[in-house]
């Protein structure tokens, strides 16, 4: 019997820095037609209209091919565009706070919300504590985008798996940091339920192939 989620199973890309923002355009749409089953829209010190704008541009690539979208960081832009989560790390707002504003923004759908644990479990706990959507573990290999992240392990997937064993639907584990096709059924094997992917897809040369390739390890 398959296991009920909170959060999409598969390949979960992140957008990468690139001032060319039609050629990013592009390149979501090949993820999205690859199989890419969430996107999230990172980035970082984008004035807030500009982001509006891009955003929801976006959003309706994703909507289009049914591809969840995902805000990092910034909740109101999130709110504002109606996306479907936002992605929280430890420098972020709280989530029962942006739960709270969301409540307060008649969705048709609760805001998902999914956080980084890096290489704690007890973050971990604390986020499953908090009924939160996803817990995201990381960096598990050398990361391009974020050469400074602290390591964390793949023993980690299984630990967690023990402390949302009894929860149905339950909480995503995701992985993410460096996680490319050569390396990416290490993290399925492990526990993962869903794999971050920047540069193991964006800078690729064929992008929808690459989306294809990382979303079909899922089915085995």
């Amino acid at each position: 019997m398959t296991e009920k989620l909170r959060f999409p199973r598969g390949l979960y890309g992140i957008t990468p820095a690139w001032d060319n923002i039609e050629k990013l355009y592009k390149a979501i749409e090949q993820a999205c037609e690859g199989g890419m089953t969430v996107l999230q829209w990172r980035r970082k010190n984008t004035p807030f209209e500009t982001a509006l704008e891009q955003a929801a541009k976006v959003a309706d690539i994703c909507q289009q091919h049914g591809t969840l979208f995902f805000i990092n960081d910034d909740w109101k832009l999130a709110l504002a565009i109606d996306a479907d989560g936002v992605h929280l790390g430890r420098d972020d707002a709280n989530p029962g706070f942006v739960r709270q504003q969301a409540a307060s923004h008649h969705r048709q759908a609760p805001l998902l919300i999914g956080v980084s644990c890096y290489n704690e479990l007890d973050k971990a706990r604390q986020a499953i504590e908090q009924d939160l959507d996803y817990v995201a573990f990381g960096a598990l290999f050398a990361s391009q985008v974020k050469p400074e992240a602290e390591k964390a392990t793949l023993d980690l997937f299984p630990a967690a798996r023990l402390l949302v064993q009894n929860q149905s639907p339950r909480p995503a584990l995701v992985g993410i940091g460096g996680i490319d096709i050569h390396n990416a059924q290490s993290v399925i094997q492990a526990g993962a339920d869903s794999i971050s992917v920047i540069s193991g897809l964006f800078e690729q040369t064929d992008i929808r192939s690459t989306a294809q390739a990382l979303s079909n390890l899922f089915e085995n």
